[in-house]
């Protein structure tokens, strides 16, 4: 065997997220478009996994794994049930998930804000209410305030760039359901000043807490006649947050696969010259949208790729190539991997995907990227949106009927790498 060493200091963690985890969400949009009679949702979320009431168990069982940090988030609708009013029963019981994470050793690495929002922002509006940035400065607030001094790790805002391609381009299954081009861009322009705002915030209470905001990216490719459409829509999904992130402590990089988009010569060159023009623009968005749907951009469609159980190709280097885009766009800031992780039936995958990536990832660091960290997504088989119960991306298996915890070798290997710091190879 030879080895591979990872730099002092670094961060090993897995994920969680408070919806998609803790159960009986039922003052989130989420759990409203969960029941809605015609979305594609194949079944609420209910109870989950429960972890809002068995995290001490939770977090000991990583710990005794080898993990140095836990990434999870706050829940919103919790937080604040109606507009205005902050429930400090919910602001204790996360200031407690903080405390155990430090007393068992773990970094607590908080999000503010995973895809949910409270049902009476949404009765508002969402992303494009007019008052959505000043109400998310003020939560931001209340709960940077009540953590304290606990917490100096930061994320403001869980892949946005999905946020608002998925619930306002019609990408895909995701609250509030809208479609086209000027709701697209309305909320990115919102999630972008949100997450400024919100840095700002925590910068004010907390100088010394490091502060970013998590980037859905893929490794896109294209032929010459898609390129001016895939360029076009990874700055929509991508570009736009990454510039966002330029007064931030440290990016964000969340990746799962990679992404191509073909088309014939002559649509490219069209395309390239009228994307300026309105009318053509909703057009762009359209094919984007659809081709997203029916699978043009995903690479494992075509025929013998081998894919995962969400449909995306098997490709764990992808996330070092994305690591490398947002080090080129943004050099010299600091990186963590925020997510990375394959939806699979056979555990044994999952361990080739974990070395797989990192052995690309410590390339990155070879190649003098100041990578942080690497975070696994997820520690738990749990709630995937729109796909429900069936996508299995957790270290650690979940019976939703007896709600046992089962750890999974996979879980072992990684927290193993994170005891020693390093990672052996065969050679």
């Amino acid at each position: 065997m030879s080895e591979i060493a990872f730099p002092d200091g670094f961060l090993w963690g897995t994920a969680t997220a408070a919806h998609q985890v803790e159960g009986d969400n039922t003052n989130s949009d989420w759990w409203a478009f969960e029941l809605k009679p015609g979305t594609p949702c194949k079944e609420p979320s209910g109870t989950a996994i429960e972890h809002y009431t068995r995290y001490p168990r939770d977090i000991a069982l990583l710990a005794g794994l080898g993990f140095n940090a836990y990434r999870f988030s706050v829940e919103w609708a919790r937080i604040e049930p109606h507009e205005g009013t902050f429930d400090q029963t919910q602001l204790d019981h996360y200031s407690k998930v903080v405390e155990l994470c430090r007393k068992s050793k773990l970094t607590p690495i908080v999000t503010l804000n995973h895809f949910t929002l409270p049902q009476w922002l949404a009765d508002r509006g969402s992303w494009l209410s007019p008052s959505v940035v000043g109400l998310f400065e003020r939560y931001t607030r209340r709960v940077v305030g009540a953590l304290g001094d606990s917490v100096n790790w930061y994320c403001t805002l869980n892949e946005p760039g999905m946020v608002a391609f998925g619930g306002y381009g019609g990408g895909f299954a995701f609250p509030p359901g809208l479609k086209g081009a000027e709701s697209w861009k309305a909320a990115t322009a919102a999630l972008v000043a949100a997450h400024k705002a919100s840095r700002a915030a925590i910068k004010e209470l907390r100088p010394e807490a490091k502060v970013g905001l998590t980037n859905a990216m893929q490794e896109w490719e294209s032929n010459a006649g898609g390129a001016p459409i895939m360029k076009y829509a990874r700055r929509l999904m991508e570009d736009v947050f990454l510039e966002a992130a330029v007064d931030d402590d440290f990016i964000g990089v969340q990746t799962y696969t990679r992404a191509r988009l073909e088309m014939p010569a002559a649509a490219g060159i069209l395309s390239k010259l009228a994307l300026a023009i309105p009318p053509v623009e909703k057009l762009a968005v359209a094919r984007v949208i659809a081709r997203q749907r029916d699978g043009g951009f995903a690479v494992s469609h075509d025929p013998g790729v081998r894919t995962t159980q969400m449909g995306y190709e098997f490709r764990p280097q992808a996330v070092a190539a994305t690591v490398r885009r947002a080090a080129k766009l943004l050099p010299g800031k600091p990186i963590l991997v925020t997510e990375h992780g394959v939806a699979t039936t056979n555990d044994a995958e999952r361990v080739e995907f974990i070395t797989d990536g990192l052995r690309s990832l410590h390339e990155v660091i070879a190649d003098g990227i100041p990578l942080k960290g690497y975070i696994h997504w997820s520690a738990f088989d749990n709630f995937e949106w729109a796909s429900g119960y069936a996508m299995q991306f957790g270290l650690v298996a979940v019976d939703r009927e007896t709600q046992e915890r089962t750890i999974k070798p996979s879980a072992r290997f990684l927290g193993e790498i994170a005891r020693a710091n390093r990672l052996q190879l065969p050679k």
